[in-house]
C-alpha cells in the first residue's frame, strides 16, 4: 500500500515538473514585436517589423517533424474619438505559414502579402526569417487620414491555434507550451509632412 501511495506521489511530481519547467522558460522568452518601422513614400503609409521570440525549441521540433504552423499578425490603425474612445480606422490580419517538405528537405513558407506567394528554401534559418520579419508592408493610403485627427499603429501576432492530426497529438501532448501571442505594440502614426 505504501509503495503504491509513493509511485503515485512520484508520477505526479515528474508530471507537476514536466509542466512547470517549460512554461518558466517559456516566460523568459516572451514573444514580443520589435524594430516597428513606421514611414510615409508616395503617399502610403508603409511599415516593417520583427517578431522576437517567436520560434521556441518545442515549436522548432513541431516544425521539422512536417506540423503546419501559422502566425496571425493583426495590424490596427485607430483614431481617437472622444477621451479614450477609439475607432478603427484600418483591421487587417496577415496570415504566414511555414511547412517543412521532410521528402524534398525543403521548407515551404506562405506570404500572401508578398509578389511571390510561396518561398522555398532548405534553410530552416531563413524560413524562421522569413516568418518573423515583415519589411515595406504597404499599409493603407494617407488619403484615407485626416491630419488634423491623432492616430495609433497596434500590431500584435499570435501562433494559430491548431488542430494536430491525432498522429501528432500523441508526439506533442504539451503541444500548448509551444503556442505564444505578443503583446500590443502601439505607436503614434504622424502624417506631417505627408503630402498628397
Amino acid at each position: 500500500m505504501k509503495n503504491n501511495f509513493r509511485v503515485t506521489i512520484l508520477i505526479l511530481g515528474l508530471i507537476l515538473s514536466a509542466l512547470l519547467v517549460p512554461s518558466q522558460s517559456f516566460a523568459k522568452t516572451k514573444a514580443s514585436i520589435q524594430d516597428l518601422d513606421v514611414r510615409i513614400e508616395d503617399g502610403i503609409v508603409i511599415i516593417g517589423f520583427v517578431i522576437d521570440n517567436c520560434f521556441s525549441p518545442k515549436m522548432e521540433e513541431a516544425v521539422l517533424s512536417g506540423v503546419p504552423t501559422t502566425f496571425h499578425i493583426r495590424i490596427l490603425v485607430q483614431n481617437r474619438r472622444w477621451l479614450f474612445l477609439k475607432s478603427n480606422v484600418l483591421d487587417v490580419t496577415l496570415e504566414r505559414t511555414i511547412k517543412y517538405e521532410r521528402l524534398k528537405r525543403e521548407f515551404r513558407v506562405i506570404l500572401p502579402e508578398t509578389t511571390e506567394l510561396v518561398h522555398t528554401t532548405t534553410s530552416f534559418f531563413e524560413a524562421k526569417e522569413w516568418m518573423s520579419r515583415v519589411e515595406d508592408l504597404a499599409l493603407i493610403p494617407t488619403w484615407r487620414l485626416d491630419e488634423n485627427r491623432e492616430y495609433t499603429l497596434r500590431v500584435k501576432a499570435e501562433l494559430s491555434k491548431v488542430n494536430l492530426p491525432l498522429f501528432f497529438r500523441y508526439i506533442f501532448f504539451f503541444v500548448s507550451l509551444w503556442d505564444f501571442e505578443t503583446d500590443w505594440h502601439n505607436t503614434p502614426l504622424i502624417l506631417e509632412g505627408s503630402g498628397p
